[in-house]
């Protein structure tokens, strides 16, 4: 049976993005906000969101100020983003579809960042690479990008990988009272390819009466350290920084990776 993508067909993915990732103290994406404006501010902008989601740091970058664009491929987040942005009333923030694997909006920035290991979303060398060209053709001399990613842990990196946090903790969604349970039921790994899809099951509650279950596939592939290094200066890239964390702790094993890297 071919389950709907995560993300990309919608559904709980995308209907309570905003609910489920606030990030905040303690979590992966602590001070990832903070982190990619400072990095904006230093070049000016104008600033690409790529694989923008729902627009989680494209707002705060714009209502700071900067020119932003987010791109990203999921028609349902973007519904979300423009939604938001009707409300907001921001007019220095515009959103686009496009494949952050090759596309071309014919205007330069001055920094690019890539949130939340969205670039892991890029399941082959070939596209992850394709990404880095066509990202670097969309930097001015001297632009900066930033890209998150995991560093994988090896024991989820074989056949009969266990699911990470089989069970995530309920969201609530203020707006509808519903609840939204998560459980990862199901891990398949690709040692040979770096990639591995996981069976997302959703339940969403109001109160003791059961709202909706949903099933649907999260697909990545994960990257080493070496790697995207090589990656990122095949393309043109000049790495200044690689940190474990958004508040530039040293690189870890198992830890996140945070990449800056100037274009030439």
């Amino acid at each position: 049976m071919t389950l709907p993508e995560h993300y990309q067909d919608g559904g709980p993915s995308v209907d309570y993005y905003d609910v489920r990732e606030t990030g905040g103290p303690g979590s992966l994406l602590d001070g990832d906000v903070e982190f990619y404006l400072k990095q904006a501010r230093k070049t000016r902008g104008p600033v690409l969101d790529l694989a923008c989601g729902t627009g989680r740091v494209a707002f705060p970058l714009a209502a700071a100020g900067l020119d932003v664009t987010g791109l990203d491929s999921a028609p349902g987040m973007l519904a979300v983003a423009r939604a938001k942005q009707r409300a907001s009333g921001l007019k220095n923030i515009r959103f686009v579809r496009g494949n952050m694997a090759r596309f071309d909006l014919r205007r330069r920035f001055g920094f690019v960042f890539i949130a939340y290991r969205a670039f892991q979303h890029l399941l082959t060398p070939n596209e992850q690479r394709s990404s880095l060209e066509h990202i670097r053709r969309h930097l001015r001399k001297g632009g900066r990008l930033a890209v998150h990613l995991f560093d994988p842990r090896l024991e989820f990196c074989v056949p009969s990988s266990p699911a990470m946090q089989s069970r995530r903790p309920t969201a609530h969604d203020p707006s509808t009272g519903h609840d939204v349970a998560l459980e990862v039921l199901d891990r398949r790994t690709d040692p040979l390819t770096q990639t591995f899809s996981e069976r997302w099951h959703w339940t969403v509650s109001r109160g003791a009466t059961l709202v909706q279950t949903y099933d649907d596939e999260l697909r990545l592939r994960w990257t080493y350290r070496h790697e995207m290094r090589y990656l990122l200066e095949l393309t043109g890239f000049e790495v200044r920084a690689e940190y474990s964390d958004f508040r530039g702790s040293p690189p870890r094993y198992g830890a996140e990776q945070v990449w800056v890297a100037d274009a030439g």
